[in-house]
């Protein structure tokens, strides 16, 4: 039992660890990756005939 719960700990903590991670990298990289890779607005294009 006590072996059970200390892998139960481990597990829960590596997962804790890793959610951690991600949250903080998504924060500081996705910021750079939204303006990176925005869409740009496209110029209109004037219609010839006006």
């Amino acid at each position: 039992m006590e072996t059970m719960l200390q892998g139960l700990v481990i597990v829960g903590g590596l997962t804790f660890s890793l959610a951690a991670s991600l949250l903080i990298e998504e924060l500081i990289f996705g910021q750079i990756v939204r303006v990176a890779f925005a869409r740009r607005p496209e110029a209109r294009k004037q219609d010839p005939k006006n």
